[in-house]
Order: structure tokens, then sequence, then C-alpha cells
């Protein structure tokens, strides 16, 4: 298992956050804003909405990716991964 942290600047252009790999990944998000999360192309319409302050644990399986995208302007978005090899 390799584990890593990383701190994305969120803005309104759809951005990868967790990126594609060959094995499942267990990812950790805290949202310092609105944040929506999807796949590559992600919207504000369509994506799955994380509030300020909010905290969300998912499985990004082998071979898929996870993007975000905000409404205006940036915040942050503290993402932590596990990879499962």
């Amino acid at each position: 298992m390799a584990t890593s942290t990383s701190k994305v600047t969120v803005s309104t252009t759809a951005q990868t956050i967790v990126s594609l790999d060959n094995v499942t990944q267990y990812v950790h998000l805290h949202s310092k804003g609105s944040t929506y999360l999807g796949d590559t192309g992600v919207t504000t319409s369509d994506g799955f909405l994380l509030d300020n302050g909010d905290k969300l644990v998912i499985t990004v399986p082998e071979g898929c990716t996870l993007s975000a995208v905000t409404t205006t302007g940036t915040h942050s978005l503290y993402v932590l991964t596990t990879r499962v090899d």
C-alpha cells in the first residue's frame, strides 16, 4: 500500500484529482468550498456536491479517475489517497 496527500486548488474548469491507475484507490476528501465531483467532464449541474467543510471517503476502482469543479472562484480540496497494490 502506498499513501499520498495533496492540496488541490479547485477552479471553474474541471480537473482530475485522482489519476487513472491500474489498482483500486481509497480516497479521503475534505472540501473547503462547494466542490462537484464526477468523471473528467464533470460540471456543476451533474456533479456530486460536497459543501464547504464536507468530508467524503470514496473508493475509485481500477481504471477510473475522479475530477472536481466549483461554481465560482477557487478553493482548496484536501486529498489523501491510498493505493491498494
